[in-house]
């Protein structure tokens, strides 16, 4: 018999009608779904594939599973989305140890865990500790003439919990404190001061990632504030170290099957063979994510027990419906400030008016 390479990988060699392939939404890379997709045909699984779309994709997802109609089997979701989706999700099978961090939910499988950490060149020297603050004084000290932009940021809201947390905010509308509570606009003033001082002014929208991993094999950055969906790119990993940033988010990819499912135990037994040892210890390998069992993470690179080992000092974004949506407000009033479009209290006034509608 002759196999058909489809959008749905099919199993060949049974006799009989094939399988129904396994609806599966998920959110990987191109070089991720390449990997996915090998590993489908290996376990003979058939799977129809498709890529959900990352932003709004709490909203997205959510108007989907409302509707009931062409439900996917399985979703892999970013752990934010899940207050708002947890309705409409059906309970997980127990039996996994699953690594302490990653547990979050009944609803979910974890199948990764994410968050920022700082990564240095092994020829500079560490931070004094994990503080945002010791981060610049280190970054400051390698500058010279031929480094001048020797900390790596980028501007989104993500990369500014540390700081806004370091000023005793939170990313919530309650977070940011009443008018005149200067939290947020202090660690948003400190945060864009920094690009053009020791971070680089930042790249057209849209190109941060490419222009990060420039500036890293270049040697124009010594501490790199990044996550694993970046260092699994890098080619030179033998020259990094990976360190904590004090107040940093954690968070992470997770595995869910829809109360509308047309075949539920299908979508789990694709989220069992996604969370195994051998497919988290493959992935581990090729894209440095954190598994999340404890016998896969014993089994995954060095690199990786690094990563796991620096994020035990993050904390997760606050559970909540909104928490997805206040990054509609907060990064492009982050831009406008790095910018020069805005000062900090302007921006920080505007975000409050826009996350004021979110708590009506």
């Amino acid at each position: 018999m002759r196999c058909l390479a489809l959008v749905a990988l099919i199993a060949c060699g049974h006799s009989g009608p094939a399988p129904a392939p396994i609806k599966f939404l998920h959110t990987f890379s191109p070089d991720e779904t390449e990997l996915f997709n090998a590993i489908m045909v290996e376990q003979g699984l058939p799977v129809e594939a498709k890529l959900a779309p990352f932003a709004r994709g709490q909203q997205v997802i959510g108007e989907m599973l409302r509707a009931g109609k062409n439900c996917p089997d399985l979703i892999r979701i970013d752990a934010t989305w899940l207050p708002g989706l947890a309705p409409q999700l059906a309970p997980a099978p127990a039996g996994n140890e699953w690594l302490p961090e990653a547990a979050v939910s009944d609803v979910a499988m974890p199948e990764t865990i994410d968050g920022l950490v700082v990564v240095r060149d092994a020829a500079a020297p560490a931070p004094a500790s994990g503080s945002v603050g010791d981060l610049v004084a280190a970054a400051r000290a390698a500058k010279h003439a031929e480094r001048k932009f020797p900390l790596g940021l980028r501007v989104d809201g993500y990369w500014l919990v540390p700081w806004l947390r370091a000023h005793g905010g939170e990313l919530q509308p309650a977070g940011l404190g009443e008018i005149g509570d200067t939290r947020a606009t202090d660690a948003l003033a400190e945060f864009a001061h920094l690009f053009g001082d020791v971070t680089a002014p930042p790249p057209p929208s849209g190109e941060e990632a490419p222009e990060e991993l420039r500036l890293w094999t270049s040697h124009d950055v010594a501490y790199w504030v990044t996550g694993p969906w970046q260092i699994g790119a890098l080619k030179d990993r033998e020259r990094l170290v990976v360190s904590s940033l004090a107040g940093a988010p954690r968070g992470g990819q997770l595995l869910v099957v829809p109360k509308c499912a047309r075949d539920p135990a299908a979508g789990w037994q694709l989220a069992r063979v996604l969370t195994s040892v051998e497919v988290s210890k493959r992935f581990a390998e090729a894209f440095a994510t954190v598994p999340t069992r404890k016998d896969a993470l014993a089994a995954s690179p060095a690199l990786v027990q690094q990563i796991y080992a620096a994020l035990q000092t993050a904390k997760p974004l606050p559970r909540s419906p909104v928490t997805p949506l206040l990054f509609d407000d907060l990064n492009p009033a982050l831009a406008a400030v790095v910018s020069g479009d805005a000062t900090a209290d302007e921006a920080i006034a505007g975000v409050r008016r826009g996350w004021a509608r979110l708590t009506r």
